[in-house]
């Protein structure tokens, strides 16, 4: 009871969201958790592509990863949770070990063997190491340890270098996930995750009593 979980949304394009939340009751069927809110209105999991995630840290610190979750309204005792339920009871090991902030956004990779730069997403950073996505139709041939060097440019001007290898990749809907570990510690995006996670609001959802 009180952990922490994540939550990520898409949509089966390029639409991602991510709430944050914490176990009231957990069972052998689920969990239930503060309901997740949006500009204080409950949010309603429905839709034919949504694809929901979930990540929960273990006793030891480890990340696990839940996929395809599905999230839905229950009251017991006089109060409303969100019920997430999913279809394996064992996660997926963040293989990053640790938390990372989802970005969602352009940036320009040099991918190792080619000789013009990667225009694509990348979709989430911590200082271990990034993901980015493709999209599929392009069918580029990256394999397993080509090197990567993602150049992220923040609103101010300043260019963030960040260097890895491609430890995993995954089909999507429309994209191929790659994910990579950071080649080596980079203190510059430890400072822009701190830099990030002041502008966002993370405060947790409160708890509520349906009226």
């Amino acid at each position: 009871m009180g952990t922490r979980v994540q939550i990520t949304v898409n949509n089966g394009g390029d639409m991602q969201a991510k709430f944050v939340s914490r176990v009231m009751k957990a069972g052998e069927n689920g969990v239930l958790v503060i309901p997740f809110m949006h500009k204080g209105v409950r949010v309603n999991f429905e839709g034919e592509n949504i694809r929901i995630h979930m990540q929960v840290p273990d006793a030891e610190g480890n990340n696990w990863t839940f996929k395809n979750c599905r999230i839905t309204t229950s009251r017991k005792d006089g109060l409303v949770y969100h019920k997430i339920t999913s279809s394996v009871s064992t996660g997926i090991e963040n293989r990053r070990g640790e938390r990372r902030t989802y970005i969602w956004q352009p940036a320009v990779f040099n991918i190792d063997g080619m000789v013009d730069p990667l225009f694509t997403t990348l979709k989430d950073l911590s200082p271990s190491g990034f993901a980015f996505v493709i999209e599929s139709r392009k069918r580029l041939p990256l394999q397993i340890g080509t090197g990567v060097t993602c150049k992220l440019n923040e609103r101010d001007g300043n260019m963030i270098y960040i260097k890895g290898k491609i430890i995993r990749k995954e089909k999507m809907d429309q994209y191929m996930l790659y994910g990579c570990r950071g080649a080596e510690p980079n203190q510059e995006v430890v400072e822009y995750l701190k830099r990030l996670s002041g502008k966002k609001d993370e405060n947790d959802n409160e708890q509520y009593m349906e009226k």
